[in-house]
Formats: C-alpha cells, structure tokens, sequence
C-alpha cells in the first residue's frame, strides 16, 4: 500500500512540474500571448477595426536576475460593439474553463474592467472603453520571470 501512496504523490509531482514551461524572453511572451489571443479570439467577427501590441521588460521582482515582460494589445472596435453582452460572455466563458474572473466598471459605467486568473496563474487586465474618443479593447497581463542571464547565475557580473 506504502508503494501506491509513493506513486500517487510522483505522479501528482510530476503533473504539477512543468519543464516544458518557457524560461526565454521571446518564450514567456508567447506564453502570456496564447491567451491574449484566445481572449481577441471572443470578439464577434469584424469587430476590430485595428490592432497594436507593445511590451516592456523590467526586472523580476524577486531579485533572481531574471524578467517580466508587461504585454499588452489594443484593439479598436467599431461603433457598433455591445462592450456589455461581450463582457457577459467572456466572464461566461473563461469561468465556465474554472478561471477566476471580476468584472467591475470604471470612472463611468462605460468603462468596464475585467480581471481574469488563468490555469498558470497568469492575470489578464481586460478593459473596454472609449476614453480617447473610439471604442477600444485593451488588454494586459504580465508574464512570469525569465531565467535569469548566464552570467548573472554563475556570480560573473557582481
């Protein structure tokens, strides 16, 4: 019986490590994009008029040398785009996948704030508004630490 109990804990270790995890600038951005993209992915079709992504790296908050890249797309929408009944539906959605999700309105009930948990515990800032005059969809979420550089593992730069 100890046998099984030893196997079962492997197992759920094993499950819960994840080595295929990007560790990579370029990897912890693809990361974070694959479900920005799933998130875009909810909008009915034509909706988006335009598209941008930025992102910027700072360094990991714990000191380990490594980085976080803050990744965000933006998104015009045209005039005609239900923000209410798409905010439903996503809400609806990613909570019916066993994500966390809030959803709150901003300075005025035309700006709404979504705020979605992911599987990896990754957090998407999804905020709908017309602030600079257009309808926009914007969203942001902040990927986990790269590996900390070479050097800075091995002491060189210290």
């Amino acid at each position: 019986m100890s046998v099984s109990v030893i196997l079962f804990v492997v197992v759920i270790i094993s499950l819960n490590l994840r080595t295929d995890r990007p560790t990579t600038r370029a990897g912890v951005i693809e990361e974070v994009l694959v479900d920005v993209d799933s998130i875009a992915a909810t909008l009915p079709a034509g909706t988006v008029v335009s598209t941008s992504d930025a992102s910027a790296g700072s360094d990991c908050p714990d000191g380990s040398g490594g980085e976080e890249v803050a990744v965000s797309r933006t998104m015009t929408v045209g005039p005609d785009f239900d923000r209410y009944a798409w905010v439903d539906s996503v809400a609806r959605h990613y909570e019916g996948m066993g994500w966390s999700v809030t959803a709150k309105t901003l300075d005025n009930r035309d700006h709404i704030a979504l705020k979605l948990v992911g599987q990896h515990l990754l957090t998407y800032r999804v905020t709908v508004t017309d602030e600079t005059g257009v309808p926009q969809v914007i969203i942001r979420s902040t990927s986990r630490c790269t590996e900390p550089a070479t050097s800075m593992r091995t002491g060189e730069n210290r």
